[in-house]
């Protein structure tokens, strides 16, 4: 590793510590302007005089205290019951024996006073606090943080979340199968994407499409994206549409499965991601992190986050990175450069105003992967050759600009609105792929083809969010009702110039830097306009303690137009949408429940009459059990789903393909249906007081049951089976944990052509192992090791015949952090 004060060679590092250290000579120069930091006081103190290192997790404060007093080797005399109800965010750092009771105790009403020489009593403080049941986290850079947020819980376990309804639940008063992937798993596995952590999820499958990104599934169908809540249309790395998103501005990673159609309006059933970005914090907090590892990489991000008055009432962060790898295949590279800010301001103690912007350039040359033989058995190509061409090279360019507003109501009621502005910039330099069927004997049988000199596309969203909710009384009974607008307004253009012919290759001699330039070439243009937008309101009522029913409704119109011809389709209004789940405790541990959701997507088709076919709808039913456990340091849950789409465009073959027809060419009937069906479990949380455990299981099964495909496996390049593992244990006594993670799948395969050019391509059963160790070197100083693929395995993604990216094979990563 490059010593930090040497001169780097690599620009993007460069570029990502000059903003860090701007920042923090900003944030710490603060003063001299009229802007005071409020940094805590045990981060300019010296170490105290007979201070020792702590690093106790997060867990119930009962359980805290007993742990610290055991490893000061002092006696604590106290009433566990007094302390039932409250939590503690743990200890980390240099504390006296005094210093550690006081931080423990901070804000609990409760204060541990010396008897004798090595006892102390637990007594009410004489300092009244507000009522808590809760306390702040209390490591040395901590601070208070909002509900929800995972950074410094130290924790695999998330305590609630808004992405199904707005209402803020906890797991087990969501009804519908939720994982969320906190900012403790990202950080232990080394988790730098949002792709990656969505791999960590059992019930959602990756299909890496090499140049163009990977798309993501759950239960058989695709899933939408949002970010902080708000639609994002541009997607998740798929189809050249986004870039893949870095979790170092995230929070955590939320996925709902099933159709989510109540806040969503239009879009596939699979389910909806949230990437929850991190929040200012209201005291200082600062960390640099570097990163080195296989195939050339190095990465730099620097976090400073920190109030921008004495007060506090402003407060900001701010993060930075810079990431570039080369890749186990010849000629791919990426470099990636990106910058989150966001600034918060308390007008008045009522009303929050927020600005933020995210920003985020990849630069990088990918590939499709390797193609099989023509029959689709291995061709025996090694996994690291590029099938493309060498000056091929692409620019993702995505920026999304924020401003929120939350007023505070009265009666517990309170406002939010929110408005991003979202750009994806895509530049895309000599594209082609490749068509035809190899023969592994002669090593003929492929053509590069639909090469593209530049394509060029920009996709323009307006996203709104407006909602206010709060308690009402009714019956004698208190409830929760939120009632909103939101959607999209999109703006897509695409250009580029493109050759359609095909240039014979042969895979024993074919040179990608010897395809030379392209010559001539055809224009294309496409432009649409869409909008989505609709209402909703959602209650949860409270038909006893232990039964909660909750409700809810979304009106939609959607409506897409073709710039160039003028064309509106599809167009829809009034499209509803409900929701229903009812949640049954049943004791204080374990809740049932059971859920009905949907979602519609229109399409553009038309039947022979010439009217537009109505929008496929996605129908999820749920049932299942969760709980809370080990004083809710754990979450559990089992789910059984039946989801069915229906009206899918089916070809209608008794009307000729005739352009002059009613349909404009091929007509249609909606009489496709797919149904899938399985059955999810899922464990996320800690344990014990330093081990933190996220596993999951799903089987999904998946069939047409009408049109043409009737009794088909659905989509078989997912498999059936599904398995992750993922825990880490802080080794007590020592400044050292270690964690890994498994990831399991059945058996899958792709089919195509008929007669003698058909063609099968398949991936057995797979394992995958990864390791990771982290090393505290001072309170503040860590080294984390990580190895993925641990085995060594080859296995393959099946996108195509032509083009089956090959998965990473072992990869190591060496990364120090520094907490300021």
């Amino acid at each position: 590793m490059r010593p930090l004060q040497q001169r780097s060679p690599w620009p993007s590092e460069r570029f990502a510590l000059a903003i860090l250290t701007g920042a923090l000579r900003a944030a710490l120069g603060s003063a001299a302007i009229g802007m005071t930091l409020a940094a805590p006081a045990a981060l300019a103190a010296e170490p105290s005089a007979g201070a020792q290192h702590h690093a106790i997790a997060a867990g119930p404060l009962s359980d805290v205290l007993a742990q610290y007093a055991a490893a000061t080797g002092v006696q604590l005399v106290f009433e566990p019951a007094l302390l039932a109800d409250r939590r503690s965010a743990g200890l980390q750092g240099r504390y006296t024996e005094a210093e550690g009771f006081a931080q423990l105790l901070r804000g609990s009403g409760y204060e541990a006073v010396r008897q004798g020489q090595t006892g102390y009593v637990l007594r009410r403080s004489a300092t009244p606090v507000a009522s808590t049941t809760t306390l702040d986290a209390v490591t040395v850079t901590a601070a208070a943080v909002p509900s929800g947020t995972t950074e410094g819980s130290g924790s695999y376990a998330a305590r609630s979340s808004s992405t199904s309804s707005k209402l803020n639940l906890s797991q087990r008063e969501t009804p519908q199968t939720l994982t969320v992937i906190t900012r403790e798993q990202l950080d232990d596995a080394g988790l730098t994407t949002v792709d990656d952590a969505l791999r960590a999820v059992s019930g959602v499958f990756a299909l890496d499409g090499g140049s163009i990104g990977s798309n993501f599934y759950s239960r058989g169908f695709s899933l939408q994206a949002q970010v902080d809540g708000m639609n994002t249309p541009a997607g998740i790395d798929s189809g050249n549409r986004s870039p893949l998103y870095d979790t170092a501005f995230v929070d955590r990673v939320e996925v709902l499965q099933g159709a989510a159609g109540l806040l969503t309006g239009a879009g596939s059933p699979g389910g909806t991601v949230n990437m929850v970005l991190k929040r200012p914090t209201s005291s200082f907090q600062a960390q640099a992190e570097v990163q080195v590892g296989s195939w050339n990489e190095r990465r730099v991000v620097g976090d400073v986050s920190t109030p921008l008055t004495e007060s506090g009432h402003v407060r900001g962060r701010l993060v930075a990175l810079a990431d570039k790898s080369d890749s186990f295949t010849d000629y791919v590279y990426r470099d990636r450069q990106a910058l989150y800010g966001i600034v918060e301001a308390d007008l008045t103690s009522t009303t929050t105003l927020s600005a933020s912007v995210l920003t985020q350039k990849d630069e990088s040359r990918g590939h499709f992967g390797v193609p099989f033989a023509a029959n689709g058995s291995d061709a025996g190509l090694s996994r690291s050759s590029f099938w493309g061409d060498a000056d091929h090279r692409s620019v993702r360019d995505y920026t999304i600009y924020t401003v929120g507003l939350t007023q505070q109501l009265g009666d517990e009621w309170s406002l939010k609105a929110n408005y991003s502005w979202q750009k994806t910039d895509n530049d895309i330099h000599h594209f082609s792929s490749l068509s035809g069927g190899l023969n592994p004997a002669t090593g003929a049988g492929l053509s590069i083809g639909s090469r593209q000199t530049d394509y060029f596309s920009v996709l323009h969203s307006n996203v709104v969010d407006v909602y206010a909710s709060g308690p009402f009384e009714l019956l004698g009974r208190r409830h929760e009702l939120t009632v909103g607008l939101n959607g999209t307004s999109v703006r897509d253009e695409n250009n580029g110039t493109g050759y359609s012919g095909a240039t014979p290759i042969n895979v024993n001699t074919f040179d990608p830097a010897a395809l030379g330039p392209i010559r001539g070439g055809t224009p294309s243009r496409a432009h649409t306009k869409t909008r989505n937008l609709g209402m909703y309101g959602v209650a949860r009522w409270s038909l006893t303690d232990a039964l909660k029913l909750i409700t809810g409704v979304r009106v939609s119109d959607y409506r897409r137009t073709n710039v160039v011809t003028g064309a509106v389709s599809p167009q829809e209004t009034g499209e509803v949408t409900p929701y229903a789940g009812l949640v049954y405790d049943i004791n204080a541990q374990y809740s049932a429940y059971a859920s009905y959701s949907d979602i519609m997507n229109p399409q553009a088709n038309r039947s022979k009459d010439g009217e537009v076919l109505q929008p496929v709808t996605g129908k999820n039913y749920e049932l299942g059990v969760k709980g809370e456990l080990l004083d809710k340091r754990l979450n559990v849950s089992a789910a059984v789903f039946h989801l069915a789409q229906s009206g899918l465009a089916v070809v209608d073959d008794s009307v000729p393909n005739n352009p002059s027809n009613a349909c404009g060419g091929r007509c249609y009937t909606a009489a496709g249906k797919v149904v899938s069906q399985g059955l999810d479990l899922g464990v996320n949380g800690q344990i014990r007081p330093g081990l933190n455990l996220a596993a999951g299981y799903t089987y999904t099964s998946a069939e047409y049951i009408e049109g043409p495909q009737k009794d088909q496996r659905f989509r078989t390049e997912q498999p059936r089976h599904s398995l992750r593992v993922a825990a880490n244990y802080q080794l007590p006594g020592t400044q050292w944990s270690v964690g890994g993670n498994v990831a399991a799948t059945g058996r899958s395969y792709k089919s195509g052509g008929t007669g003698a050019a058909a063609w099968t391509i398949e991936q057995g059963s797979l394992v995958l192992l990864g390791l990771q160790a982290k090393y505290r070197i001072t309170p503040q100083t860590q080294l984390n090791l990580a190895v993925s693929n641990l085995a060594d395995r080859s296995y393959r993604h099946l996108y195509g015949r032509e083009y089956a990216p090959y998965g990473e094979p072992r990869k190591f990563t060496a990364s120090l952090r520094h907490d300021f």
